[in-house]
């Protein structure tokens, strides 16, 4: 009798742990799936946001896209965490740019440009790195003003101010550098008019005061090309040969590239010269006639390009060293 009550309850005990075991798993199985539902929740989210922040970077709003990713900088998804870190960096290069440190900017610009995908992001990282050329000029052209100014290069100071007032003031730093300029306006203006009536210029002949003639008499660049072909000066050129050296140096495909690698915007006026310097390597000069005095030209500014690389440097008149002004 013992004996079966005690297979009794070693029935009953094994009834209550395989009961138990099957509690257990169905409590991991619970688990696993609330696991996998959230795991499952949060992948929807992470594209949900990419998809957003796509939309945001083609309509240009890399701060709004920033905020939308910024939860998913560690997303298990390396697509979404990839374009979240790209868009933090792309948001650090925009602020420094609004805060004209072009330093801190620079590296990090550098390293997006190489960026291939989305096309969305892409698009923007060329768009800043448009505006980070253009703010750089703008700060190129104020210290060259200044320079110019107290070393009494009066002409070059003014196509320098000429050079920053073309650029697009919508470019919070650009409009900032342009009213600080406005106090040598008038400065440069009068020691100009001060110079030009010392000057024979001044009396040049109405009938040979064209900007096309009166500029590339003044170009280093055709006066160069000019005495190569001739062996004579260009001051003494009659007007069709002067005409005919600036048809030689006017090559508008170069100029195109040029403007669109250097962010350098031609004005009307402006006259382009451009002189092959073999090995995909080219003297751009930029020149305009004074506005106050038509028989002066003004140098806005002595370029070298690359059409392989991209790059562009700018000369210092002072020197006659070059800086690169662009970051391709």
């Amino acid at each position: 009798m013992w004996k079966f009550k005690k297979s009794l309850l070693t029935i009953g005990a094994t009834l209550l742990v395989v009961a138990g075991l099957g509690g257990c798993g169905n409590s991991n199985d619970n688990k696993q799936s609330a696991s996998q539902s959230t795991s499952t929740s949060q992948v929807k989210a992470a594209k949900a946001a990419y998809d957003k922040a796509l939309t945001q970077l083609d309509n240009g709003q890399v701060n709004k896209a920033y905020e939308t990713l910024k939860p998913y900088k560690d997303s298990k998804d390396e697509q979404v965490s990839q374009l979240a870190n790209n868009t933090s960096d792309l948001k650090v290069v925009k602020d420094n740019l609004d805060a004209n440190k072009l330093k801190n900017a620079k590296t990090k610009l550098a390293d997006l440009l190489e960026v291939t995908k989305p096309t969305e992001f892409v698009k923007q990282v060329k768009v800043t790195n448009k505006e980070y050329n253009v703010v750089n000029l703008a700060n190129t052209y104020y210290a060259e003003i200044q320079k110019y100014y107290q070393a009494q290069k009066y002409n070059e100071a003014q196509g320098s101010l000429e050079s920053l007032e073309d650029l697009d003031s919508n470019y919070k730093v650009v409009a900032e550098l342009q009213q600080k300029a406005k106090s040598y306006k008038q400065k440069v203006a009068a020691a100009l008019a001060e110079d030009a009536s010392k000057s024979s210029a001044a009396t040049v002949s109405s009938n040979s005061t064209t900007s096309t003639y009166v500029n590339t008499k003044n170009s280093t660049l055709a006066s160069s090309q000019y005495s190569s072909q001739t062996g004579a000066d260009i001051s003494s050129a009659p007007s069709q040969a002067v005409s005919s050296v600036a048809n030689q140096l006017a090559d508008e495909g170069i100029i195109s590239q040029f403007q669109a690698a250097s962010g350098v915007v031609k004005q009307t006026g402006d006259q382009y010269f451009t002189q092959d310097q073999g090995d995909n390597n080219y003297l751009i000069e930029i020149r305009t006639t004074s506005a106050t005095n038509p028989g002066v030209s003004v140098l806005k500014g002595m370029y070298r390009f690359n059409t392989q690389t991209k790059v562009v440097q700018k000369m210092d008149s002072l020197t006659g060293s070059y800086k690169q002004v662009n970051v391709n």
